[in-house]
């Protein structure tokens, strides 16, 4: 089977990366590259802020882009449109390449207004095509002329009368507008029935009127008696507030209530003290027994030797680094070919027969035990 080495992947892959940047490019640009099209050529007096890479319609289809503009230097003021239209798209030579807006937003497009078909008379790539441009208001609306009638029949439907509507038309907006008239009708009327209840009542509402004002005025007379009542009341409280003939009852009352507290309190620390304690004990039990992650560690001899087995292989990291820092300072970057770095056993370091003496002596505390 055959193996595709690595530099060729990464070759193959730079070339693909790169068609796709230039297809990228000139597809931005307004060229697609992938298909075969015809560029025509537009003289403007105003571009009307026309850009590149805008689109060019035909009767609302996109056939192609604007794919540069330049000012022709023949008289420094009209701008050269040259546009991409796709090749399967024919065009008469009497074709008018017209500026539109898009929308209310901005952006502008090119829309190529065609009379006809071309009968053996078509625009050839590189001839120059007529040239046009609508306003806003005539892009997004249409002939302006064209509203006349419309504006003629809102003026005549404004003169009709609102009743006939209303007849013709029940549930619409002229029968909401002949029952508001006849709302407001009604509201009149009881406006001049409630005047003429208030012209018979008069005289009842002035004797009304009267009669509060003689209450008013015997309750004003007898304001000084008023006062001397609420004054005697007023002192009989404060005597029996100065009395004090429950003050006893209620020291008492607030020592007992202090005491019952203190008791509460108390109980409720010591089954707190008590639980406390239990769970300690059951702490304590638990450990002694190799229960949980703390009780294995206490307990478990394998751990143990697997923590001094860890501590030597680390003791040899150490003395690797040690005598080769130059392996763990430089960082390779593989890209080409194999990398033949293999690693040394340092057997020849003292402090690497240092230790093997000391594994030795541990394996034979081992045994004889």
């Amino acid at each position: 089977m055959l193996k595709i080495r690595n530099e060729v992947k990464i070759a193959l892959l730079a070339l693909v990366a790169l068609a796709l940047g230039f297809w990228g490019f000139k597809f931005l640009k307004g060229q697609n590259v992938l298909t075969t099209a015809k560029t025509f050529y537009v003289k403007y007096n105003n571009v009307d802020q026309l850009r590149p890479s805008s689109p060019v319609f035909i009767q609302g289809f996109q056939v192609g882009m604007v794919k540069k503009m330049y000012i022709d230097p023949s008289d420094d003021k009209t701008i050269i449109t040259v546009l991409s239209i796709d090749g399967g798209v024919d065009i008469p030579k009497n074709a008018i390449a017209t500026i539109i807006g898009l929308s209310l937003m901005g952006g502008k497009a090119v829309e190529i207004i065609v009379p006809g078909p071309c009968e053996g008379d078509c625009a050839e790539s590189g001839d120059y095509l007529q040239a046009g441009s609508k306003s806003l208001i005539q892009s997004l609306l249409g002939d302006p002329s064209g509203f006349d009638a419309y504006t003629d029949r809102l003026k005549s439907g404004l003169s009709i009368n609102i009743d006939s509507l209303a007849k013709a038309n029940p549930n619409g907006m002229a029968s909401a507008l002949s029952a508001l008239d006849h709302s407001l009708i009604n509201i009149e009327v009881m406006t001049n029935r409630l005047n003429n209840i208030l012209a018979l009542n008069e005289q009842s509402i002035r004797t009304i009127t009267d009669n509060f004002a003689s209450i008013s005025g015997t309750i004003k007379a007898n304001d000084k008696n008023i006062s001397e009542a609420i004054s005697n009341l007023s002192a009989l409280s404060q005597q029996l507030k100065n009395a004090n003939l429950d003050e006893t009852s209620k020291k008492a009352s607030s020592a007992i209530d202090s005491v019952t507290l203190a008791l509460s309190a108390l109980r409720g620390t010591l089954n707190t003290t008590s639980g406390t304690l239990s769970h300690v004990d059951t702490l304590a039990q638990n450990l002694l027994r190799g229960k949980g992650l703390v009780g294995k560690t206490l307990t478990d001899e394998e751990l143990y030797n697997n923590l001094v087995s860890s501590t030597h292989h680390l003791q040899l990291l150490l003395q690797d680094l040690r005598l080769h820092p130059s392996r763990y300072n430089t960082v390779r970057l593989k890209l080409f070919g194999k990398n033949k770095t293999k690693y040394e056993n340092p057997v020849d370091d003292p402090a690497y027969q240092m230790l093997i003496d000391s594994l030795e002596r541990d394996y034979s505390k081992k045994l004889k035990n």
